[in-house]
């Protein structure tokens, strides 16, 4: 993936910015709406973590279903997820980003070439 330039490598570079962003969103949210439901959050955080996951298959290369499945998980959460309120809404996309960013931001770290020479 590094050696090409395309899409995945551009959403790695700003994987940082990404994950400060909706790390503010869920805060807000939590300011805003007092009924937060765990399971909602634990969906969120699973489902931005499997689609980054999955993504990051496709990007490497390993098969377009990887590309398909990782486009339909967030159609899957919010089918599976319990949405009663506007409030679960906004924290199911709030944590959904959250853990899509925070596996995009462990893969440029674990990626990232060591400075420095000899």
């Amino acid at each position: 993936m590094s050696e090409q330039a395309h899409v995945g490598l551009s959403l790695v570079n700003k994987a940082p910015l990404g994950f400060i962003v909706s790390i503010i969103v869920a805060v807000i949210a939590g300011f805003s709406f007092a009924e937060l439901e765990m399971s909602t959050l634990f969906y969120a955080l699973a489902g931005g973590v499997a689609c980054s996951l999955l993504l990051l298959g496709y990007w490497s290369g390993k098969g377009g279903v990887f590309f398909i499945l990782g486009v339909l998980t967030p159609l899957a959460l919010v089918v599976v997820s319990p949405l009663t309120t506007m409030a679960a809404l906004l924290y199911l996309l709030s944590g959904f980003f959250a853990g899509f960013w925070l596996v995009l931001l462990g893969y440029k770290l674990a990626t990232k070439k060591p400075s420095g020479g000899s």
